[in-house]
């Protein structure tokens, strides 16, 4: 007995005590029933002998404070107690205990020791009297007390995922008197034999390790009315038996072959689950699975090639989706005349027969999808004469089937229907549901006819519009599917002036362009109560500046100005016009400014091209005249200096400058840069007896200077004149150009007259004419030296052989001498 771990606090209704234990957690407070029930099971004193109210309530003051020291003895320290309540309830879950808690309450009914780490169950849990259902799920418990067998009250027992490897271990249970539902799941139990228990009806044995179950293994639960063994390794199954058996799941086991007989040890077996066996088959061409009672079958995801329920005449209910089934014969199904729900689907049917489902007279589900059917034939449901729902969604559907049917409900969403007749809908009259979502759906019909259509879906299509017409004709249409489109202008509300019932219209994800003076109407029918879609659903895609808004914050501000605009539309009508008034104004009066600006651009341009036509002609006439002028200012010929008579006189010879060679080199004659002597002579004879001396130096003239700096400036001009470019720049060139011809003519004559003058000084000297060759010197070959190259005198000449020394002519240059010296001798023998 300890101090009390939570306070009490009182209600109006009634006077309620609680504990807090040392985890934190607040328990279901002690009612004033239980108090008394407990007052009068342990003190003896009956609460019925107060008859008045203060003497009842000081008692139950003194109850309370006498009882806090037992509550504690209630309810563990890591555990939640709801003792106040029905069933009363103690929780120890996930504390991590490793013993059994001695200090439950002997009046517990629910008792939570699950997700422990309990090894064992001591024989003190059998003062439990009360106790309903025992939770010891998640622990490594092994076995199980005898004392367990004293639990008469027991009826639900959860052993699940402990270390149990065989049921004798656990074979206290088979005392119990009261337990119907037994977990062992996820133990390693090989087999169930010794397992006997006589009012056992439920075991759930899933995932252990059973290999095999035979005539024996159900022998000891005679009231055994559900079995899992869900997940085993089941192979072999050699005629159990059972006579109350109605629930049977022998799914994700490893199932092979079931023989035409393997259930009917279970006469009134009612349901079987065999999904998620891959290799299982229970029908051949010769035989199948029989059972006269079975009204549930679930064998999907199996490696069936053919339905084979020709057996099952009760069977109500087939699943055999995921197997292998590509063809369904006619009539495949007729002895299943009570088969409501049949499920095909995922199977790879490719064609379906006119008759394959006749003689399911009660059909009312049919499941084909994920398929690959590509046709359906308008006769093939019409024996079905309680369908309802039929699904062929995932197919290779390309046209709407025109089915005649009694359908209530059609699905054909994800296929490849592009249109949609107006009368498709005709030989379904009982239609209520379409769904055609995920096609490729461009537009609806105009009157689509239907009467009973309530719901029609036609989500993420490629709609652009909608008709005014496509609705008309639905008059019990209640909810419209739209969403997911490409509908971008606003939907005009008279489209459904003929859907009085329509309650729901779903307009999301579609790119809608916010004309705000467009969506008001639509948004005022989608909105007004009772409203038909939810106003945060419409997004607007453009403009850039509304993107991603909804339609109401996009056009809050023009559908409230709106409200202003109805009641002053006249004042609003004529400020139009003005604005229109004046933009036509305006419009006209810029075009007339810009036909002029052009014009008025047009005469200056031709005034422009006619100044610079007139321009060209005069710099035209200006170049004719000067080339004109330049052929008549041409230089006069040279004469030679041989022509030349007369001698200079005494005091010319004087004022001569001094010879740079001697007397005896008069012979030779220098005319630019050639230089003539005249070999044979007796003179030379004499020269030839003398030393030879060395060869003189050019001396440059001040005027060979002037006209090499004329002839570089020259040059430079004309250089900038030809990137230039211009017509001024290239006639001041022409001109400067003549005036330096004129210079270098004047220079010539004038160093052709000092020449002469020079050839008379040296003839009126003392030595006379050359005197006469020897014979023997006009046998002997004759020299000239030549110098060639680049001379310091006004101009170059071209180099020729000179046949005779006493005829020399001077010729004109036909161009300006090249600036530089350089002097090669060259010698030909004549």
């Amino acid at each position: 007995m300890g101090q009390p771990r939570e306070a009490y606090t009182e209600e109006p209704s009634s006077l309620n005590i609680g504990f807090r234990n040392a985890s934190g957690f607040t328990n279901e407070p002690f009612s004033v029933s239980a108090l008394e029930n407990y007052w009068q099971r342990n003190v003896g004193t009956s609460l019925k002998k107060r008859k008045r109210s203060k003497e009842f309530l000081g008692f139950v003051l003194i109850y309370h404070l006498q009882s806090l020291p037992l509550a504690h003895s209630f309810c563990p320290v890591r555990c939640l107690c709801y003792l106040g309540r029905r069933p009363r309830t103690v929780i120890c879950s996930k504390q991590g205990l490793t013993k059994f808690p001695s200090n439950v309450t002997d009046i517990v009914e629910h008792l939570d020791l699950s997700n422990n780490l309990l090894t064992e169950i001591t024989n003190d849990i059998e003062r439990f009297k009360d106790l309903q259902y025992l939770n010891l799920a998640r622990n490594q418990l092994r076995s199980l007390p005898d004392g367990i067998g004293n639990l008469n009250n027991l009826h639900k027992l959860d052993l699940s995922e402990n270390n149990i490897d065989d049921v004798i271990n656990i074979a206290s249970i088979n005392r119990l008197p009261s337990l119907s539902i037994i977990f062992l799941s996820k133990n390693p139990i090989k087999e169930l034999k010794n397992l006997n228990n006589s009012v056992l009806q439920a075991v759930e044995a899933s995932y252990c390790e059973i290999k095999q179950i035979d005539e024996t293994t159900l022998k000891g639960l005679p009231d055994l009315i559900n079995l899992s063994l869900r997940g085993n390794p089941l192979e072999t199954i050699r005629k159990p038996f059972s006579k109350k058996l109605r629930w049977l799941d022998m799914s994700h086991c490893l199932l092979n072959y079931l023989n035409p007989d393997t259930f009917a040890g279970f006469s009134v077996l009612e349901e079987l689950r065999l999904n998620n066996n891959p290799t299982l088959v229970y029908s051949t061409r010769y035989s199948t699975l029989q059972h006269m009672n079975l009204r549930q079958l679930d064998v999907s995801n199996c490696n069936l090639d053919r339905p084979g329920l020709h057996g099952l005449p009760l069977l109500t209910y087939a699943k055999l989706s995921r197997n292998m089934i590509r063809l369904l014969p006619n009539r495949i199904f007729a002895r299943n005349r009570q088969l409501t729900h049949l499920f095909l689907n995922s199977n790879g049917i490719e064609h379906l027969n006119i008759s394959s489902f006749e003689g399911l007279v009660k059909l009312h589900h049919l499941d084909l999808s994920a398929n690959a059917l590509e046709l359906i034939h308008s006769s093939t449901f019409s024996d079905n004469i309680e369908f309802k729902s039929l699904n062929l969604s995932y197919n290779n559907l390309y046209q709407f089937p025109n089915v005649t049917s009694v359908l209530t409900s059609l699905d054909l969403s994800f296929n490849f229907i592009k249109t949609l007749e107006r009368n498709s809908l005709k030989g379904m009259p009982k239609i209520k549901s379409l769904i055609l979502s995920d096609n490729g759906l461009q537009h609806l019909p105009n009157g689509l006819q239907s009467s009973t259509l309530t719901m029609l879906n036609i989500r993420r299509n490629r709609l652009v519009e909608l008709n005014n017409s496509s609705f008309v004709e639905l008059p019990a249409l209640e909810k419209i599917d739209v969403s997911g489109n490409s509908l971008t202008e606003a939907i005009d509300p008279n489209i459904f002036q003929n859907n009085i019932k329509l309650k729901t219209i779903l307009l999301e994800d579609n790119p809608w362009r916010c004309d705000c003076m467009q969506l008001y109407f639509t948004f005022q029918y989608l909105t007004n109560p009772p409203a038909k879609t939810l106003s945060y659903s419409l997004i607007c895609r453009s403009p850039a500046n509304v993107s991603d808004y909804t339609w109401e914050s996009a056009c809050y501000n023009v559908w409230n100005g709106q409200l202003v605009y109805s009641n002053n539309r006249m004042w609003s009508f004529f400020l139009v016009c003005v604005f229109v008034l004046v933009v036509l104004v305006g419009t006209v009066t810029s075009i007339k400014h810009s036909i002029k600006m052009k014009r008025r651009a047009l005469v200056e341009r031709r005034r422009i091209d006619r100044m610079q036509g007139v321009e060209r002609l005069r710099l035209l006439q200006l170049r004719n005249q000067e080339r004109q002028e330049a052929s008549e200012q041409q230089p006069e010929p040279r004469i030679h200096p041989l022509e030349l008579i007369g001698p200079p006189s005494y005091e010319e010879a004087v004022q001569m400058p001094r010879l740079t060679h001697s007397l005896d080199t008069l012979n030779e004659v220098s005319v630019e840069n050639i230089s003539l002597t005249r070999l044979g002579s007796v003179d030379n004879l004499q020269n030839k007896r003398k030393r030879s001396r060395r060869s003189r130096k050019r001396i440059q003239s001040d005027d060979n200077l002037l006209r090499r700096e004329e002839r570089r400036i020259e040059r430079l001009r004309r250089e900038r004149s030809n990137s230039a470019g211009n017509i001024s720049e290239n006639e001041q060139g022409l001109r400067m150009t003549n005036s330096t011809k004129s210079r270098s003519s004047s220079t010539r004559r004038q160093r052709r007259t000092n020449t002469i003058e020079e050839l008379e000084e040296s003839a009126g000297s003392g030595k006379g004419r050359p005197r006469p060759q020897t014979p023997s010197t006009r046998k002997k070959k004759r020299r000239t030296t030549i110098r060639d190259g680049h001379s310091t005198d006004d101009e170059d000449s071209d180099i020729q052989r000179i046949a005779n020394n006493r005829s020399i002519v001077i010729r004109d240059l036909r161009r300006e001498p090249r600036s530089g010296y350089r002097e090669v001798q060259t010698e030909c023998e004549s």
